[in-house]
């Protein structure tokens, strides 16, 4: 049964989280469990109504301190909805930042293993942020930090020790990843994952610039996430699609490997899911989501888009693990970042679970729906 998976490997788990997670992970919501392999950083951010030029010095509004990475964003948002029962695969330094982002993945159940998550004699990654208060666009400057003492070996060691575990080897595994650990790296999780039998979804971000993504990326990929511009980036140099032309972009990451579906996020205007079909035609469908209008955030506005691609990706992938259609997780994770935008920081605007609207709620009865129609 889906509870098994909260019964894992207790070197993996901190203790607080294996408590919360053995008396809520009974719900009959929950069908799998997601690991999710990525940075994880403290964010500095500055918000300002004057984008500084080049040598421009300007007064800011206010500054703020919060947790961030692409991949502890993803995890965070997924954990917080209380779906299925979340991992996390990362490195944090010896420092007040990386003690205060582990007690951060405490307080939303977000597992990792407490023996091997601290990198020793390097500094926790930092990202600073300027946020545009008029418009809330960011630029963002990332110094990696211990997300770099990330190694091959140290996801490869995570994720197989979970899929052996007896008590959690039955329960369907969604391993996610990013760019802001060594390339080499995320792919070795993309390829284990795929090893032991998980779905794998790639978010290919930050989009490369300067290098070519090695082509095994799209091969291990069951789903890819980018958004407009990382997939302009993905696709330059593909003379026969025009730049303009996203669901033609899309399609041409089957190609190269992409195995069920890519899905394009379009900001306020939701995302593109574009998917192969389960028929021998080879042909794709396309479907156009955004988060449901019933929404009650939908009059408020937006105030901050910092992390908006990660709530979308991390929750997606929850909600994928209980059982829902690409699609209905797709319009789900639009809602969810749509919340998100309502609020300053990145973590700390994803919604929890009490927060949810019903629109946004997974029932048992709804993923039961999903699971038979599959």
């Amino acid at each position: 049964t889906s509870s098994s998976c909260a019964h894992n490997n207790q070197r993996f788990f901190s203790q607080s989280s294996l408590l919360h997670m053995s008396a809520s992970s009974s719900d009959a919501t929950k069908q799998g469990r997601v690991v999710v392999v990525g940075s994880a950083n403290q964010d500095l951010t500055a918000y300002t109504a004057t984008v500084p030029k080049t040598g421009e010095t300007v007064l800011g509004e206010s500054f703020e301190t919060s947790f961030g990475g692409k991949g502890a964003n993803q995890g965070v948002a997924a954990a917080s909805l209380d779906i299925a029962p979340v991992s996390m695969v990362c490195k944090v330094g010896a420092d007040a930042f990386g003690t205060e982002l582990l007690e951060s993945f405490q307080k939303v159940n977000l597992q990792y293993d407490e023996t091997s998550v601290v990198a020793p004699n390097v500094s926790t990654g930092v990202a600073q942020i300027i946020v545009d208060t008029k418009t809330g666009d960011n630029m963002i400057i990332v110094v990696p930090g211990a997300n770099h003492a990330l190694t091959s070996s140290d996801v490869r060691t995570a994720i197989t020790s979970m899929a052996d575990d007896d008590s959690c080897s039955k329960c369907p595994m969604t391993v996610v990843v990013q760019l802001e650990i060594k390339p080499e790296v995320a792919l070795e999780a993309l390829k284990v994952a795929k090893e032991v039998g998980a779905t794998t979804i790639f978010n290919p971000a930050p989009a490369p610039e300067g290098w070519e993504l090695d082509a095994d990326f799209y091969k291990y990929s069951d789903i890819v996430i980018p958004n407009e511009t990382e997939l302009r980036s993905l696709c330059r140099g593909e003379e026969s699609v025009e730049t303009d032309d996203e669901e033609a972009m899309a399609r041409t990451l089957f190609a190269r490997g992409v195995s069920k579906a890519v899905i394009v996020t379009l900001g306020a205007r939701g995302a593109m899911v574009v998917s192969k079909c389960d028929d021998v035609s080879g042909g794709t469908s396309t479907e156009f989501v955004c988060a449901p209008p019933e929404l009650p955030c939908n009059s408020d506005p937006v105030v901050d888009t910092v992390g908006a691609g990660d709530s979308f990706c991390g929750s997606l992938s929850a909600y994928l693990s209980a059982g829902l259609s690409l699609g209905e997780a797709a319009t789900k994770a639009c809602g969810v970042a749509s919340m998100s935008v309502r609020k300053r920081g990145a973590q700390s605007s994803y919604p929890s679970a009490a927060e949810l609207p019903d629109a946004l709620k997974v029932t048992a009865a709804s993923a039961e729906v999903a699971m038979a129609e599959k």
